[in-house]
């Protein structure tokens, strides 16, 4: 679907006209903190940029969980790098969804502890987080043809370089496919997972996907880069900038000329004690059913679990932080 260019476009009362960028702010609040009575506003940060030719409109979201810094930083400097005169259709970066989370550096919303991502398309009757998730999904993500949202390990996790798109089992399932395909990374994984962003703008018709790529606490600039060469090679393959997906080369966990893997199940192993993890196994590690993956030891050396691999396949995400407790996902393996 291609924008008209002398339509009127608007997002948080501000007009983009053809062949400029705009930098706004989403306001969503107010919510009172502490049971006090002073009124606060979330202020989440957007850029629109609108090509002078017709073309497509693709949302790209980062920070929903904000201590995934990658994406975060990829958005920015995309939102720089891309120029009005260079785009066909519009562009639309949320740096960081998660603000207030950014600067507490944790995942979650602190302001009221819930998991952003999991209750898309969110409800104006609910707390802070479930208004922020309204606000974005209907006055920003709905504007858009394709979408794409940037995610990775948390501070605790690393993750093999991945993108996620959503089982749906119609013609936006197969858009989706080839937008993951197009990020030229090599393991894709077909998914669902109710209340996520994408998820639900899949569900209506909007195609797109997750960058599932980045170890979390630390910003990479091989994993940054990665999440931009890919973006860039969505938006080529969407025909709103000139030129073809080129490869990316150097991905962890790959061999050059490995073919792209389409991933549609997984298993995980969690922790039953708490305790100092060992491991040797590392994202994109090739696992059989059963593999001995890892041990947990006591405060006195003793060895008092385990770790199995779940099922045949290859690691996708795994603790990097040795501090482990019960109920913590150990491994999760996807085939």
């Amino acid at each position: 679907m291609k924008e008209k260019l002398n339509s009127e476009f608007k997002i948080a009362g501000t007009t983009i006209k053809p062949g400029s960028k705009v930098r706004n702010y989403l306001r969503v609040g107010p919510y009172y903190q502490s049971g006090g009575h002073i009124r606060h506003y979330v202020l989440i940060p957007f850029t629109v940029i609108r090509g002078i030719r017709e073309g497509p409109t693709l949302v790209q979201t980062a920070g929903c969980h904000p201590t995934e810094y990658s994406g975060i930083d990829a958005i920015v400097r995309l939102s720089n790098a891309i120029k009005p005169e260079e785009l066909k259709g519009t562009y639309i970066t949320v740096p960081c969804v998660n603000v207030p989370g950014f600067f507490e550096r944790t995942y979650l919303n602190p302001i009221d502890g819930k998991n952003i991502q999991g209750i898309y398309p969110g409800r104006t009757d609910g707390t802070i987080s479930d208004l922020m998730a309204y606000k974005l999904f209907n006055e920003i993500l709905m504007k858009a043809n394709y979408f794409l949202d940037c995610h990775g390990g948390d501070i605790h996790e690393s993750e093999v370089w991945s993108f996620i798109y959503y089982k749906t089992e119609d013609e936006t399932e197969k858009k989706s496919e080839a937008i993951a395909k197009a990020t030229s990374l090599t393991y894709l994984l077909k998914s669902s997972y109710p209340g996520a962003m994408g998820m639900e703008a899949a569900k209506r018709k909007i195609a797109g996907g997750l960058f599932e790529l980045c170890s979390g606490d630390r910003l990479s600039p091989e994993e940054s880069g990665a999440v931009y060469d890919g973006s860039i090679n969505v938006m080529r393959h969407l025909g709103m900038l000139e030129g073809k997906p080129e490869t990316i080369r150097g991905q962890p966990c790959t061999i050059e000329g490995q073919k792209q893997e389409i991933w549609t199940s997984s298993a995980s192993a969690y922790f039953t004690k708490s305790g100092l993890f060992h491991t040797n196994v590392k994202p994109g590690d090739l696992l059989k059913n059963g593999q001995i993956v890892g041990k947990v030891t006591d405060f006195w050396g003793e060895e008092i679990e385990t770790i199995h691999a779940p099922a045949t396949g290859r690691v996708h995400l795994q603790l990097h932080n040795p501090a482990v407790n019960v109920g913590d996902e150990a491994i999760s393996v996807h085939f």
